[in-house]
């Protein structure tokens, strides 16, 4: 069985930008105004660890600033989508990343749930928010599973 067209559209999305190819995700999986957010606005303690969350990155090009900033700050040691979840014009993405700190070599280690808006099968904005553990498998993750108010773990 295939898979509805804003699931495709979502795992179409992580699959080119997590090869590289953001002419792929933002040609044909993103609207030219997507918006992505980490975390919220709302998190001054998370803001104060990582000044670029908690900011609007528009477009391919502030999506691109992002994980710059990311990618030069964090080594990606581990990353993985583990389940798709259409909600009607929201797909909600849930996995689990493992990164380094280059200068600390600190671990963060995290569950994560992304929450894409969608609109005519492309994603026209997105919200990435760390989980404090993975949400049980009969849960369906809600706008109340996201937990914007906490701030990534760090292990040393």
């Amino acid at each position: 069985m295939s898979d509805k067209p804003n699931i495709a559209a979502a795992k179409g999305f992580f699959a080119a930008q997590h090869c590289g190819d953001l002419d792929d995700a933002f040609g044909t999986y993103a609207h030219p105004d997507f918006r992505f957010v980490v975390s919220c606005a709302c998190n001054d303690e998370l803001r104060a660890a990582i000044p670029w969350a908690g900011y609007e990155h528009r477009g391919r090009e502030g999506y691109q600033r992002l994980t710059a900033l990311l990618f030069s700050e964090y080594e990606l040691l581990a990353y993985e989508t583990t389940r798709f979840t259409d909600a009607g014009t929201q797909v909600f993405v849930e996995g689990h990343f493992r990164l380094r700190h280059r200068e600390t070599a600190r671990i963060a280690d995290s569950d994560f749930l992304a929450r894409f808006e969608m609109r005519n099968g492309r994603s026209s904005a997105a919200r990435y928010t760390r989980t404090p553990q993975p949400l049980p498998p009969h849960a369906a993750p809600t706008e109340v599973n996201l937990i914007p108010n906490n701030m990534l773990s760090m292990e040393p």
